[in-house]
């Protein structure tokens, strides 16, 4: 049992205590010998503080007629207990009758109070009505009745109409009558009351809570806002993530602008609805922002990330990229999820100062230290059962759901995509119970119902164009909403408009995310709409002969061939012994020797069975850009740097050079005898050269 202390008396507590105490000073001042007149000087201060007391606080008459009589009663039975004596059957007797009488005049009391207050409540919302002019005190009854009519006779008073701006719709702020009310009760009947008032299709009304827990607001659409396409706006002004992202338009004209600086996000939606136009408009303010950097995982060969990729080649790719990081394969996708979930624990300990500094206990993020968006899209590649069993998607998958789990407070935060929010799309529970900002786009009332929960009553009627959807923040009701339009050249005027304003990634998230975000450009070329290499014609070979009769196709799969060169057959012989060689290397448990396949690969480049890079038809004495590219590996130290690496460091040092194809890198550095790899894929000047 828990004591309430701050609670005041009842009619039953408060007598009892008035004659306990009663009885005790009458008792000890009978005792001490004390004068009767102390007693009545008591009571007389008592009841002058309780009746100021009263006045102050504007209780009824009758309440401050009961606490005189109280008073009056315990003062004269004090003194007397004082002279004569408290144990006496005259004593105790009175005592009782007055604790009696008391606890009823308590009661009754209680009754005047309550009914006095239900008074006022209702004086004041009636002077709040008479405040209405005609048409709206019209408007305010009729939905007073409708309320009351629909919701089983709840009584809700309508005390202000307030029409918006945009003509489309009114609010109405409403108060509970006696007996109280919530205002989730109505939003049960939203649905009823749209058709009650026969409102058009598209149309509805939105029931959500007010000033206070008696109060409830009501927006009624009465113009389908919905229906018409609304462009992202023109305005490509700096944006931080720690303030608003507009993404659309409510009903009432209202920006949706929710603050992404701690929210995971989860967005659902059917084919068509307009989901990926959302995770654009997403990635629009994401490259606004000053202070963010935009990750992308998209195994549909990056599609999410192409727009705004090649919007940044053809405009010759100014400042750095606007997407920082693409995942389009498994192993892209983990190395970059591994990566986000070391920046998010080396930043816990590496900026506590910085949190301390600032008196928060979240990293203060900034141009110096940007915040990472990462944006998944169609995470039923990731999450679904199918996904699950893959051992290199789970990884992603639960990796992410780990970084979801630990790294908002160091501003490291996943928005998913989804066609569903179902558990056979979406099997982890924590995409779903993690995502602060839930958006729902067109889809039927069971699935929005999956996303929302059953309490939230979303109706697809109120939300039926593509472009439309729900978003519900926090614990907030889903409110309809119309996301903006981006189309492709928007897209490219965002990225021209934005190229000074991307930040870097800070040293320390840089050194923890290692190779991996060093080398997130290798063999990339395809998502900035490189075309693939065309493969070169073969020369002309002399006709070999059909396969006799009753001969099977693959007769000759493995035999020389009459003009096949010498040094060639003897290369794919060398070529098939180290592929057996490997294999027996590898064994049952899969374990690879990087040795063995670099020897491998090595043999069919020498004997023409791989492709080889493009040469370019220049001399490599007239090209200047061999000289920046050494200057590069010179500075990167002893442990080298990846031809992808070194593209992006001539795009971010030299924006007016456009830098050369990673293959012919590759080229002139294996040409170059003061240099040499370190390891796979990476290039450093030899020692006895610096």
């Amino acid at each position: 049992m828990k004591l309430d202390w701050d609670a005041g008396h009842g009619p039953v507590t408060g007598p009892i205590n008035c004659g306990l105490t009663a009885l005790t000073i009458g008792w000890a001042g009978n005792e001490a010998g004390m004068p009767m007149s102390w007693a009545a000087a008591t009571a007389a201060a008592g009841w002058l503080g309780t009746h100021i007391a009263g006045v102050r606080k504007g209780v009824t008459g009758t309440t401050l007629a009961m606490r005189t009589a109280a008073w009056l009663g315990a003062g004269t039975w004090c003194s007397f207990a004082i002279a004569n004596s408290p144990w006496t059957q005259w004593s105790l007797g009175s005592l009782l009758i007055g604790t009696l009488g008391l606890g009823g005049a308590m009661a009754g009391a209680h009754h005047v109070e309550a009914e006095a207050a239900e008074k006022k409540t209702a004086a004041e919302a009636e002077a709040k009505r008479s405040s209405l002019d005609g048409k709206r005190a019209a408007k305010a009854t009729e939905w007073q009745e409708r309320i009351a009519r629909v919701c089983a006779g709840t009584v809700v008073q309508i005390v202000g109409v307030e029409d918006w701006d945009t003509g489309a719709g009114f609010t109405l702020e409403g108060e509970f009558g006696p007996g109280g009310g919530r205002w989730k009760t109505l939003a049960g009947y939203a649905d009823a009351l749209a058709s009650d008032a026969r409102l058009p299709e598209g149309c509805g009304i939105e029931v959500g809570p007010g000033v206070h827990r008696g109060a409830v607001l009501l927006n009624v659409s009465t113009e389908n806002a919905l229906i018409a396409d609304a462009n992202y706006p023109p305005d490509y002004s700096p944006l931080t993530i720690n303030g608003p992202s507009p993404i659309g338009a409510y009903r009432d004209g209202e920006q949706a602008a929710p603050v992404m600086r701690q929210r995971s996000a989860l967005y659902v939606g059917r084919r068509g609805s307009g989901k990926t136009n959302l995770m654009n408009v997403q990635l629009a303010n994401q490259v606004r922002m000053t202070d963010n950097l935009a990750w992308v995982i998209d195994l549909n060969g990056g599609g999410l990330a192409l727009p705004w990729l090649h919007a940044w080649e053809a405009a010759g790719r100014p400042g750095r990229p606007p997407i920082d990081w693409v995942a389009d394969t498994p192993a892209k996708a983990l190395a970059m999820a591994e990566a986000a979930l070391r920046i998010a624990k080396a930043r816990k300990p590496g900026y506590k100062k910085r949190e301390i500094a600032a008196n928060d206990d979240k990293l203060p993020v900034g141009p110096d230290v940007p915040a990472i968006t990462l944006n998944n899209d169609e995470i039923a590649e990731l999450f679904s059962p199918r996904a699950r069993r893959d051992e290199t998607l789970r990884r992603v998958g639960d990796t992410l759901v780990q970084v979801m789990e630990i790294a908002r407070a160091v501003a490291v935060n996943i928005l998913n995509a989804a066609l569903r929010a179902t558990q056979d799309v979406v099997s982890e529970p924590q995409l779903l119970k993690q995502a602060s900002l839930r958006i729902g786009m067109r889809s039927d009332e069971t699935e929005m119902n999956y996303l929302f929960g059953w309490n939230d009553k979303a109706s697809p009627e109120d939300a039926p164009y593509p472009g439309c959807g729900f978003i519900k923040l926090e614990d907030d009701p889903a409110r309809p909403v119309k996301i903006y339009r981006l189309k492709p050249e928007q897209i490219a005027d965002i990225v021209k408009a934005t190229s000074g304003m991307r930040p870097e990634l800070d040293d320390l998230s840089r050194r923890a995310a290692g190779d991996a975000y060093a080398n997130r450009w290798d063999g990339t070329e395809h998502l900035f709409g490189a075309n693939p290499t065309a493969s070169a014609p073969e020369p002309d070979q002399p006709q070999t002969p059909a396969p006799r009769q009753g001969t099977g196709v693959t007769d000759s799969w493995g035999k020389p061939t009459p003009d096949m060169k010498p040094d060639v057959q003897a290369a794919l012989d060398d070529a098939e012994a180290a592929k057996r060689k490997l294999h027996d290397a590898m064994g049952e448990n899969g374990n690879r020797d990087p040795d063995l396949e670099q020897q491998f690969q090595d043999i069919l480049r020498g004997g023409g069975a791989v492709w080889q890079p493009p040469t370019d038809t220049g001399a490599d004495g007239e090209d200047p850009r061999r000289q920046i590219v050494f200057d590069i590996v010179a500075g990167s130290g002893p442990a080298g740097i990846g031809p992808a690496a070194i593209v992006d460091t001539i795009t971010r040092r030299h924006p007016g050079i456009k830098p050369p194809h990673p293959d012919v890198i590759a080229r002139w550095l294996n040409a170059d005898p003061r240099i040499h790899r370190p390891k796979t894929g990476r290039y450093a000047v030899r020692p006895d050269q610096t």
